[in-house]
């Protein structure tokens, strides 16, 4: 269960953001990568259970979905990963669920047919957003 130790960090760099910045948290907010292969139902939990008893208890939160986004190298264009993925057959995007890298291998940028591609977003799970008062 790694989503234990992700929301364990989640909560003492919340807390330590509103610590340095002397204030109290009335709001965050986690983003949680498609690709990042976490349950963001189980992140919820999570965060509802062991905040309790912490300085983050009546703070609310939000758990949302980050879509994944590719930059093809060949001519910069940004491509959302699922819909590049989506037109293969489900053997491939099943092994470039698992290892997402191999994108490159199978899907063509449909701007220029490039097959160069960095991924820039959707791979981690991280705070965007703290409100203090």
């Amino acid at each position: 269960m790694h989503e234990l130790v992700i929301v364990s960090g989640i909560i003492e760099a919340v807390s330590n953001y509103a610590k340095q910045e002397g204030g109290r948290v009335v709001r965050f907010k986690v983003a949680v990568g498609e690709l990042a292969s976490f349950s963001i139902e189980l992140i919820r939990e999570l965060l509802r259970n062991l905040v309790k008893g912490t300085e983050l208890e009546e703070a609310e939160f939000s758990v949302e979905a980050e879509k994944a986004e590719v930059r093809c190298l060949s001519c910069g264009a940004t491509l959302g990963f699922s819909e590049l993925i989506e037109p293969l057959p489900e053997d491939e995007r099943e092994m470039i669920h698992f290892l997402p890298e191999l994108v490159s291998s199978f899907s063509k940028c449909p701007r220029c047919g490039g097959r160069d591609f960095v991924i820039e977003s959707g791979r981690s799970v991280r705070v965007v957003e703290v409100e203090l008062e």
